[in-house]
């Protein structure tokens, strides 16, 4: 599903799988505008907090935030504003409680491409996950064209369904001479990835 920015895609995964009274586990500090997202579906944002220095997390304050009325969970990775890229172990760990308690993850994997430490691994890539992870990404972080607003979410057919009809009635569609662009950008070779990290690096 193509959308105006990932800030939308988050905001239409949302607003397409919550109903009031459901929760949304969200690790912070966060983007703002997850928890505002989960507010506007009626949802009630659970928190488990990163702590520094290496803004890990508790597994059992982790497990603690799942309850009866889970319905996702939000992964940002790598995190903004942290930069923290999460070990699989962390991943692993998100991931048993989401195919357990029958959970949704939302990842936000804008910066998947500006790592410097560790190894970005898409929660959709784990055991069990693939069926129920929206994953969401952008144009605009990684082409340094942070004003064209493209993003996307991929997803199962069902879960790509519930984006899109959410989408429908946010935005209904990014602009469509920025898309074509987005596609020239997106057809990079793996260079392209590599110069773009070493360059910040630098």
């Amino acid at each position: 599903v193509v959308t105006s920015g990932a800030t939308e895609a988050i905001f239409a995964a949302i607003q397409g799988l919550c109903d009031d009274g459901d929760e949304v586990v969200l690790f912070e500090p966060y983007y703002d505008s997850y928890k505002a997202s989960v507010r506007m579906a009626g949802a009630v944002p659970r928190v488990v907090t990163l702590r520094a220095p290496d803004w890990s997390f508790d597994p059992a304050e982790l497990a603690a935030a799942f309850g009866p009325r889970t319905r996702a969970v939000i992964v940002n990775s790598p995190h903004n504003p942290t930069g923290k890229v999460f070990s699989p172990d962390e991943l692993e760990a998100i991931a048993r409680l989401c195919r357990e308690r029958g959970v949704f993850c939302i990842t936000d994997e804008v910066y998947e491409h500006l790592v410097f430490e560790g190894r970005h691994v898409p929660m959709a890539t784990l055991p069990g996950m693939r069926e129920r992870t929206i994953t969401i990404s952008s144009f605009s972080k990684t082409f340094s064209l942070t004003g064209w607003r493209i993003g996307w979410a991929m997803a199962p057919p069902e879960l790509a369904s519930a984006v899109r009809s959410a989408h429908q009635f946010i935005t209904f569609t990014a602009a469509t001479p920025l898309q074509h662009g987005a596609a020239v950008g997106l057809a990079a070779g793996p260079d392209y990835y590599a110069a773009l990290a070493a360059d910040y690096r630098e």
